[in-house]
């Protein structure tokens, strides 16, 4: 009996693991999206530092992706949100 209990337990606390990690994939996802595209909008930081079509194309991307966070990214798996994050750090990181 102590040792279902004990399971139990194990098994909740892995969920709920599961879900802080999930909040702070999208919170990191949110964050650099909204750090990009204020650094490379016009009088940004690193506006300089990418080309312009380039720019345009990823700017674009973050807006569709920030859009996408409050509608169906909300109930959307850490694993999505982790993948959209690297794709923007392969392109954000080497201006930063």
């Amino acid at each position: 009996m102590r040792r279902d209990f004990k399971d139990i337990e194990d098994k909740l606390r892995g969920e709920d693991f599961d879900i802080l990690e999930t909040k702070k994939m999208k919170n990191d996802l949110e964050s650099y999206s909204y750090d990009m595209r204020n650094n490379l909008d016009s009088y940004g930081n690193l506006e300089k530092y990418l080309d312009e079509p380039t720019k345009a194309t990823f700017l674009a991307d973050i807006n569709q992706v920030v859009e996408w966070l409050y509608a169906d990214g909300e109930n959307a798996q850490g694993s999505e949100f982790k993948s959209r994050l690297d794709k923007f750090k392969a392109i954000g990181d080497p201006v930063k």
